[in-house]
């Protein structure tokens, strides 16, 4: 066996700059037999490891050289850094460590310096304003003015300011429903009709509760056709024809069919959750009706 060579471990540039990566170049030559691991991340202090670049082993009359180009950065201003790392070859028991030459690298500022000696202080005789402090008074007088004409605002236009906000977000709401209980049905296919029917199903009677203020997710299909049929006079959405869909989808649901009529069941309760938006939009648009004054009795 030949005797064991001292790892080759230098710099590719002999300076370095803060935080800009540089090259450390490693290089061993071993017999053929034996299996070498190279150092990791934890043996380049005080550098850092930003990329392991591993090149071929090169093998010529039983002697094998494995090389690897290691990326470095550094954040230290030593002036002088040096760097050193151990190698491990692989024994039958244990392995046997072996460190590299010793290479050193300088640090390079692009800072510019000066001596202190050379130094002089000029001296400025520039009048310097000095800041103005906050008048108070006219503040608060300002704030006050805000503050009333903002109250002034709010009683004359605040109810219909409300309620146009309160129509927008039943609005946008009601949008938001549509859209996801759309893309629920659309989704819906013969392996997936059992459960995207049930989420559609379930967003439907969340939305109506919500509109409606009643408790559609606990209500059974009798009590939920008699609370729509208070309410709807379309011949489209009548009571039996609610009753049908609703029996529809939890046929849908508990036996996962799914065929043209179940189709035509979940727009069918579509166009429920459609009207009853549009009620409530009318009942939020009505102004609210004023309380007469109470008359006195005429004096005799």
């Amino acid at each position: 066996m030949p005797p064991v060579t001292i790892p080759q471990g230098h710099f590719l540039t002999d300076s370095f700059e803060i935080g800009r990566p540089f090259r450390f170049a490693l290089s061993f030559r071993h017999a053929v037999t034996e299996d070498v691991l190279f150092p990791d991340s934890t043996h380049f202090s005080p550098f850092l490891l930003r990329e392991t670049v591993v090149l071929p082993t090169r093998t010529a009359d039983g002697i094998s050289v494995d090389s690897a180009v290691y990326t470095l950065v550094s954040f230290s201003t030593e002036p002088q850094l040096i760097l050193r790392v151990p190698l491990y070859i692989v024994g039958s028991a244990d392995c046997t460590t072996v460190y590299s030459s010793v290479d050193t690298v300088f640090f390079r500022s692009k800072l510019m310096s000066a001596r202190p000696d050379t130094l002089q202080l000029r001296p400025s005789l520039k009048v310097v304003p000095l800041r103005q402090e906050l008048n108070y008074p006219v503040l608060l007088v300002t704030l006050t003015v805000i503050g009333i004409v903002v109250g002034l605002i709010y009683a004359l236009f605040g109810q219909a300011l409300n309620r146009q906000w309160k129509l927008w977000q039943l609005h946008r709401n009601h949008l938001r429903f549509l859209r996801r209980y759309d893309k629920l049905v659309g989704a819906i296919k013969p392996e997936t009709a059992s459960d995207l029917a049930n989420q559609a199903v379930v967003r439907w009677k969340r939305y109506l509760e919500k509109l409606e203020q009643q408790p559609y997710l606990t209500m059974t299909t009798p009590e939920i056709v008699s609370q729509i049929q208070a309410q709807e006079t379309s011949e489209l959405a009548s009571p039996a024809a609610v009753e049908n869909a609703l029996k529809t989808t939890d046929r849908l649901i508990y036996g996962g069919t799914f065929t043209d009529e179940s189709g035509q069941a979940l727009q069918l309760l579509r166009e429920v959750a459609i009207r009853t938006y549009q009620r409530r939009r009318v009942v939020r648009t009505q102004p609210r009706p004023s309380v007469p004054d109470p008359q006195l009795p005429e004096s005799v």
